[in-house]
Protein backbone atom coordinates (compact mmCIF):
# COMPACT_ATOMS: atom_id res chain seq x y z
CA UNK A 1 0.00 0.00 0.00
CA UNK A 2 1.33 3.50 -0.86
CA UNK A 3 0.17 6.64 0.67
CA UNK A 4 1.10 9.90 -0.97
CA UNK A 5 -1.30 12.61 -2.06
CA UNK A 6 -0.99 15.98 -3.57
CA UNK A 7 -0.78 19.24 -1.68
CA UNK A 8 -3.50 21.45 -1.90
CA UNK A 9 -0.42 24.40 -1.47
CA UNK A 10 1.27 25.16 -5.38
CA UNK A 11 -0.29 21.72 -6.55
CA UNK A 12 3.29 19.74 -5.34
CA UNK A 13 3.52 16.31 -4.20
CA UNK A 14 4.20 15.07 -1.19
CA UNK A 15 6.64 12.06 -0.69
CA UNK A 16 5.43 8.49 -1.22
CA UNK A 17 5.41 6.45 1.55
CA UNK A 18 5.45 2.63 1.37
CA UNK A 19 3.52 0.38 4.19
CA UNK A 20 6.43 -2.61 5.90
CA UNK A 21 9.56 -1.03 3.84
CA UNK A 22 12.22 -1.94 5.56
CA UNK A 23 14.84 -0.04 6.93
CA UNK A 24 18.01 1.18 4.84
CA UNK A 25 21.11 0.28 6.20
CA UNK A 26 23.62 3.19 7.36
CA UNK A 27 25.40 3.15 3.91
CA UNK A 28 22.48 3.80 1.84
CA UNK A 29 22.24 7.56 2.05
CA UNK A 30 20.07 8.92 -1.04
CA UNK A 31 17.87 11.85 0.58
CA UNK A 32 19.01 15.36 -1.54
CA UNK A 33 20.52 16.68 1.66
CA UNK A 34 22.52 13.58 2.02
CA UNK A 35 23.99 13.75 -1.60
CA UNK A 36 24.62 17.64 -1.34
CA UNK A 37 26.24 17.41 1.86
CA UNK A 38 28.54 14.39 0.58
CA UNK A 39 29.53 16.20 -2.84
CA UNK A 40 29.79 19.41 -0.57
CA UNK A 41 31.96 17.55 1.47
CA UNK A 42 34.52 16.81 -1.90
CA UNK A 43 38.14 17.90 -1.64
CA UNK A 44 40.23 15.37 -3.42
CA UNK A 45 38.03 16.40 -6.50
CA UNK A 46 35.75 19.36 -7.42
CA UNK A 47 32.32 19.70 -7.06
CA UNK A 48 30.41 21.49 -9.38
CA UNK A 49 26.53 23.01 -9.56
CA UNK A 50 25.50 22.20 -13.14
CA UNK A 51 22.06 23.14 -13.01
CA UNK A 52 19.13 23.76 -10.67
CA UNK A 53 15.82 21.62 -10.93
CA UNK A 54 12.91 23.11 -11.38
CA UNK A 55 12.29 22.35 -7.85
CA UNK A 56 15.08 24.22 -6.40
CA UNK A 57 17.42 21.71 -6.01
CA UNK A 58 21.40 21.57 -6.98
CA UNK A 59 22.35 19.24 -9.99
CA UNK A 60 25.65 18.40 -8.94
CA UNK A 61 29.01 17.20 -10.74
CA UNK A 62 31.85 15.84 -9.11
CA UNK A 63 35.71 15.94 -10.94
CA UNK A 64 38.53 13.58 -10.47
CA UNK A 65 41.53 14.19 -12.63
CA UNK A 66 42.86 17.15 -14.43
CA UNK A 67 39.83 19.07 -16.10
CA UNK A 68 42.30 22.45 -16.48
CA UNK A 69 42.23 21.91 -20.35
CA UNK A 70 40.61 24.87 -22.56
CA UNK A 71 36.82 24.28 -24.06
CA UNK A 72 37.43 22.91 -27.48
CA UNK A 73 37.81 25.23 -30.41
CA UNK A 74 34.66 23.11 -32.66
CA UNK A 75 31.83 21.21 -31.50
CA UNK A 76 31.58 17.11 -32.61
CA UNK A 77 29.47 17.78 -35.65
CA UNK A 78 31.89 20.13 -36.57
CA UNK A 79 35.05 18.78 -35.60
CA UNK A 80 34.15 14.98 -36.92
CA UNK A 81 34.23 16.47 -40.21
CA UNK A 82 37.50 18.38 -40.21
CA UNK A 83 40.89 16.73 -40.85
CA UNK A 84 41.77 16.11 -37.55
CA UNK A 85 40.04 14.71 -34.41
CA UNK A 86 42.59 17.28 -32.38
CA UNK A 87 39.97 20.13 -33.39
CA UNK A 88 37.47 19.36 -31.38
CA UNK A 89 39.52 16.66 -29.17
CA UNK A 90 42.40 18.54 -27.71
CA UNK A 91 43.67 16.54 -25.03
CA UNK A 92 47.72 16.74 -25.11
CA UNK A 93 48.25 13.38 -23.75
CA UNK A 94 45.53 13.21 -21.22
CA UNK A 95 43.73 10.11 -20.28
CA UNK A 96 39.51 9.29 -21.38
CA UNK A 97 36.81 10.43 -19.18
CA UNK A 98 34.04 8.65 -18.41
CA UNK A 99 30.85 9.89 -16.58
CA UNK A 100 28.77 7.93 -14.38
CA UNK A 101 25.41 9.37 -14.66
CA UNK A 102 22.83 8.41 -11.42
CA UNK A 103 19.12 9.33 -10.65
CA UNK A 104 18.11 10.51 -14.09
CA UNK A 105 15.00 8.85 -12.83
CA UNK A 106 14.77 9.66 -9.14
CA UNK A 107 12.48 6.54 -7.70
CA UNK A 108 15.55 4.63 -8.77
CA UNK A 109 18.11 5.08 -6.00
CA UNK A 110 20.35 1.86 -6.50
CA UNK A 111 22.93 3.39 -8.55
CA UNK A 112 22.30 7.20 -6.32
CA UNK A 113 23.73 5.12 -3.62
CA UNK A 114 26.49 3.56 -5.27
CA UNK A 115 27.43 7.12 -6.28
CA UNK A 116 27.77 8.66 -3.17
CA UNK A 117 30.03 5.31 -1.71
CA UNK A 118 32.18 5.83 -4.61
CA UNK A 119 32.41 9.34 -3.77
CA UNK A 120 33.79 8.84 0.07
CA UNK A 121 35.69 5.61 -1.48
CA UNK A 122 37.86 8.61 -3.61
CA UNK A 123 37.56 10.85 -0.43
CA UNK A 124 38.50 9.08 2.55
CA UNK A 125 39.69 5.24 1.29
CA UNK A 126 36.90 3.03 1.81
CA UNK A 127 33.17 3.53 0.95
CA UNK A 128 30.57 3.82 3.67
CA UNK A 129 30.98 0.02 4.18
CA UNK A 130 34.92 0.60 5.07
CA UNK A 131 35.79 -1.40 1.98
CA UNK A 132 38.58 -0.29 0.01
CA UNK A 133 38.04 -1.06 -3.45
CA UNK A 134 41.66 -1.39 -4.21
CA UNK A 135 41.29 -2.67 -8.18
CA UNK A 136 38.74 -0.43 -8.68
CA UNK A 137 40.72 2.99 -7.47
CA UNK A 138 43.87 1.88 -9.36
CA UNK A 139 41.76 1.55 -12.45
CA UNK A 140 40.21 5.02 -12.26
CA UNK A 141 44.11 6.27 -12.37
CA UNK A 142 44.25 5.31 -15.90
CA UNK A 143 41.03 7.89 -16.81
CA UNK A 144 39.05 11.18 -15.88
CA UNK A 145 35.95 10.62 -13.87
CA UNK A 146 32.72 13.01 -13.73
CA UNK A 147 30.26 11.90 -11.14
CA UNK A 148 26.65 12.79 -11.51
CA UNK A 149 25.21 11.35 -8.60
CA UNK A 150 21.68 12.09 -8.95
CA UNK A 151 20.31 14.03 -12.14
CA UNK A 152 16.90 14.47 -10.97
CA UNK A 153 16.36 15.56 -7.41
CA UNK A 154 13.03 16.46 -7.85
CA UNK A 155 12.11 13.05 -8.27
CA UNK A 156 14.21 11.87 -6.21
CA UNK A 157 12.80 14.25 -3.17
CA UNK A 158 9.40 12.58 -3.01
CA UNK A 159 10.78 9.26 -3.55
CA UNK A 160 11.25 6.48 -0.82
CA UNK A 161 14.99 5.80 0.03
CA UNK A 162 14.32 2.17 -1.86
CA UNK A 163 12.24 -0.16 -3.59
CA UNK A 164 14.02 -3.35 -2.19
CA UNK A 165 11.59 -6.66 -2.66
CA UNK A 166 8.09 -4.43 -3.07
CA UNK A 167 5.52 -5.92 -5.42
CA UNK A 168 5.44 -5.35 -9.23
CA UNK A 169 2.43 -2.92 -8.60
CA UNK A 170 4.37 -0.94 -6.15
CA UNK A 171 7.36 -0.26 -7.74
CA UNK A 172 5.57 1.26 -10.52
CA UNK A 173 3.48 3.36 -8.96
CA UNK A 174 6.08 5.42 -6.99
CA UNK A 175 8.14 4.78 -10.27
CA UNK A 176 5.99 6.01 -12.46
CA UNK A 177 2.57 7.40 -10.57
CA UNK A 178 -0.84 7.26 -11.01
CA UNK A 179 -4.11 8.75 -12.20
CA UNK A 180 -6.45 10.21 -10.23
CA UNK A 181 -8.50 7.20 -10.44
CA UNK A 182 -5.76 5.08 -9.28
CA UNK A 183 -4.69 3.47 -11.94
CA UNK A 184 -1.38 3.11 -12.93
CA UNK A 185 0.14 5.27 -15.70
CA UNK A 186 2.76 3.06 -16.14
CA UNK A 187 6.44 2.58 -17.87
CA UNK A 188 5.10 2.94 -21.28
CA UNK A 189 1.73 5.36 -20.56
CA UNK A 190 4.46 7.35 -18.99
CA UNK A 191 5.94 8.15 -22.20
CA UNK A 192 2.68 9.19 -23.99
CA UNK A 193 3.45 12.55 -22.48
CA UNK A 194 6.03 14.95 -22.56
CA UNK A 195 5.08 16.58 -19.97
CA UNK A 196 3.12 14.53 -18.08
CA UNK A 197 0.00 15.97 -17.21
CA UNK A 198 0.57 17.08 -13.66
CA UNK A 199 -3.05 18.04 -13.62
CA UNK A 200 -4.44 14.64 -14.17
CA UNK A 201 -2.34 12.51 -11.76
CA UNK A 202 -2.49 11.28 -7.98
CA UNK A 203 1.06 11.09 -8.08
CA UNK A 204 3.50 11.65 -10.82
CA UNK A 205 6.28 9.10 -8.96
CA UNK A 206 9.55 9.64 -9.40
CA UNK A 207 10.12 9.11 -13.13
CA UNK A 208 9.52 12.82 -14.10
CA UNK A 209 10.90 15.88 -12.56
CA UNK A 210 8.38 18.27 -10.96
CA UNK A 211 7.43 20.07 -14.35
CA UNK A 212 6.70 16.45 -15.11
CA UNK A 213 9.38 16.05 -17.70
CA UNK A 214 10.81 12.55 -18.20
CA UNK A 215 14.46 13.71 -18.42
CA UNK A 216 16.03 10.67 -20.14
CA UNK A 217 13.41 11.49 -23.04
CA UNK A 218 14.24 15.01 -22.86
CA UNK A 219 15.91 14.12 -26.21
CA UNK A 220 14.97 16.29 -28.90
CA UNK A 221 17.77 17.87 -30.90
CA UNK A 222 16.37 21.78 -31.15
CA UNK A 223 13.76 21.30 -28.35
CA UNK A 224 15.64 20.61 -25.09
CA UNK A 225 12.93 21.44 -22.32
CA UNK A 226 14.93 20.52 -19.29
CA UNK A 227 17.77 22.36 -17.42
CA UNK A 228 18.81 18.78 -16.19
CA UNK A 229 19.55 17.94 -19.96
CA UNK A 230 20.70 20.80 -20.97
CA UNK A 231 23.52 20.66 -17.99
CA UNK A 232 24.47 17.32 -19.09
CA UNK A 233 24.94 18.08 -22.47
CA UNK A 234 26.60 20.89 -22.19
CA UNK A 235 28.96 18.98 -19.23
CA UNK A 236 29.42 16.22 -22.09
CA UNK A 237 30.30 18.30 -24.79
CA UNK A 238 32.62 20.59 -22.68
CA UNK A 239 35.15 17.72 -21.28
CA UNK A 240 35.13 15.42 -24.47
CA UNK A 241 33.40 12.59 -22.56
CA UNK A 242 34.60 9.14 -23.83
CA UNK A 243 31.97 7.29 -22.35
CA UNK A 244 28.77 7.21 -20.44
CA UNK A 245 27.30 4.82 -17.95
CA UNK A 246 23.92 6.11 -17.62
CA UNK A 247 22.53 4.30 -14.51
CA UNK A 248 18.98 2.90 -13.85
CA UNK A 249 17.37 0.21 -12.06
CA UNK A 250 14.20 -2.16 -12.81
CA UNK A 251 12.43 -5.23 -11.13
CA UNK A 252 14.17 -7.59 -12.95
CA UNK A 253 17.51 -9.43 -12.99
CA UNK A 254 20.34 -6.28 -13.30
CA UNK A 255 21.60 -5.71 -16.75
CA UNK A 256 23.98 -4.01 -18.93
CA UNK A 257 21.49 -3.14 -22.06
CA UNK A 258 22.90 -3.81 -25.35
CA UNK A 259 23.31 -0.42 -27.56
CA UNK A 260 21.47 1.27 -29.81
CA UNK A 261 21.27 0.69 -33.14
CA UNK A 262 21.06 4.60 -33.95
CA UNK A 263 24.78 5.13 -33.36
CA UNK A 264 28.10 4.69 -34.79
CA UNK A 265 28.50 0.95 -35.94
CA UNK A 266 32.00 0.78 -34.32
CA UNK A 267 30.12 1.47 -31.13
CA UNK A 268 27.67 -1.01 -31.80
CA UNK A 269 30.14 -3.74 -32.10
CA UNK A 270 32.24 -1.83 -28.61
CA UNK A 271 28.11 -1.10 -26.63
CA UNK A 272 28.13 -5.44 -27.87
CA UNK A 273 31.19 -6.72 -26.31
CA UNK A 274 30.44 -4.29 -22.96
CA UNK A 275 27.36 -5.99 -22.82
CA UNK A 276 29.00 -9.40 -22.84
CA UNK A 277 31.43 -8.48 -20.61
CA UNK A 278 29.39 -6.96 -17.97
CA UNK A 279 26.51 -9.31 -17.73
CA UNK A 280 29.07 -12.32 -17.44
CA UNK A 281 30.92 -10.64 -14.26
CA UNK A 282 27.40 -10.02 -12.82
CA UNK A 283 26.75 -13.56 -13.30
CA UNK A 284 30.06 -14.89 -12.18
CA UNK A 285 29.50 -12.48 -8.94
CA UNK A 286 26.36 -14.26 -8.15
CA UNK A 287 24.45 -11.48 -9.16
CA UNK A 288 22.64 -12.97 -11.82
CA UNK A 289 21.40 -16.21 -12.87
CA UNK A 290 22.10 -16.30 -16.09
CA UNK A 291 25.55 -13.89 -18.42
CA UNK A 292 22.33 -12.59 -20.30
CA UNK A 293 22.94 -14.12 -23.74
CA UNK A 294 23.50 -12.96 -26.93
CA UNK A 295 23.42 -9.29 -27.08
CA UNK A 296 20.83 -7.42 -29.93
CA UNK A 297 21.53 -3.68 -30.63
CA UNK A 298 18.22 -2.04 -29.59
CA UNK A 299 16.03 0.67 -31.32
CA UNK A 300 15.57 3.22 -27.89
CA UNK A 301 16.07 7.18 -29.02
CA UNK A 302 17.05 8.76 -26.01
CA UNK A 303 19.40 10.84 -24.24
CA UNK A 304 21.80 8.27 -24.84
CA UNK A 305 22.37 9.33 -28.54
CA UNK A 306 22.52 12.83 -27.69
CA UNK A 307 25.55 11.89 -25.63
CA UNK A 308 26.94 10.50 -28.76
CA UNK A 309 26.10 13.63 -30.98
CA UNK A 310 27.66 16.04 -28.07
CA UNK A 311 30.71 14.19 -27.91
CA UNK A 312 31.45 11.20 -29.77
CA UNK A 313 31.02 9.35 -26.59
CA UNK A 314 30.23 5.39 -26.43
CA UNK A 315 26.57 5.60 -23.99
CA UNK A 316 25.22 2.50 -22.13
CA UNK A 317 22.44 1.96 -19.51
CA UNK A 318 23.00 -0.04 -16.87
CA UNK A 319 19.66 -1.63 -14.98
CA UNK A 320 20.39 -2.33 -11.56
CA UNK A 321 17.77 -4.15 -9.55
CA UNK A 322 15.27 -3.50 -6.93
CA UNK A 323 14.22 -6.75 -6.28
CA UNK A 324 15.75 -9.95 -7.75
CA UNK A 325 16.55 -11.02 -4.22
CA UNK A 326 19.36 -9.47 -3.93
CA UNK A 327 20.32 -8.01 -0.44
CA UNK A 328 21.13 -3.80 -0.16
CA UNK A 329 24.91 -4.78 -0.45
CA UNK A 330 24.27 -6.62 -3.59
CA UNK A 331 22.51 -3.85 -5.21
CA UNK A 332 25.62 -1.42 -4.69
CA UNK A 333 28.08 -4.49 -5.95
CA UNK A 334 26.24 -4.61 -9.07
CA UNK A 335 27.48 -1.25 -9.45
CA UNK A 336 30.90 -1.96 -8.58
CA UNK A 337 31.08 -4.86 -10.89
CA UNK A 338 30.05 -3.17 -13.72
CA UNK A 339 32.31 -0.09 -13.37
CA UNK A 340 34.96 -2.20 -12.67
CA UNK A 341 34.46 -4.51 -15.24
CA UNK A 342 33.75 -1.41 -17.77
CA UNK A 343 37.05 0.23 -16.68
CA UNK A 344 39.16 -2.76 -17.19
CA UNK A 345 37.75 -3.71 -20.38
CA UNK A 346 38.57 0.03 -21.32
CA UNK A 347 41.90 -0.21 -21.20
CA UNK A 348 42.34 -2.83 -23.80
CA UNK A 349 39.61 -1.65 -25.86
CA UNK A 350 39.08 1.75 -25.96
CA UNK A 351 35.26 2.86 -25.90
CA UNK A 352 35.77 5.01 -28.37
CA UNK A 353 38.42 5.87 -31.20
CA UNK A 354 37.96 9.29 -32.53
CA UNK A 355 40.19 9.29 -35.67
CA UNK A 356 38.21 6.13 -36.83
CA UNK A 357 34.90 8.43 -36.98
CA UNK A 358 36.46 11.01 -39.20
CA UNK A 359 34.42 11.67 -41.86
Amino acid sequence: MIAALKQLAGGRFAPASVDGLEPRPAYWRVRPGEIGAVCESVRRGRSEVIARTPGGFPVYAVFYGDFSEPPPQTNWSAGSSSTSDSSYFRRAGLPPTVVWCAGIHGAEAESVAFAVNLIELLEHGTDLLGRSHERLVSLLGHYRLIVLPCVNMDGRSISPDHLRGVPYETFRRVSQGCWLDGSLIGWRGSKEFFPLPLDRVAYPGGYPNSEGFNIMHDACPGHIRTAEAKALLRLIERYSADFVLNAHSCEGEPVLLPPSEFNYLSHVGRGLRAYSAVNRALFEAGLRKTPAGEGRPGRQVNLNNLFTLASGALALTLECTVSGGLSFEQMLDVNFVTFETLLESGLADPFVKRETLLR
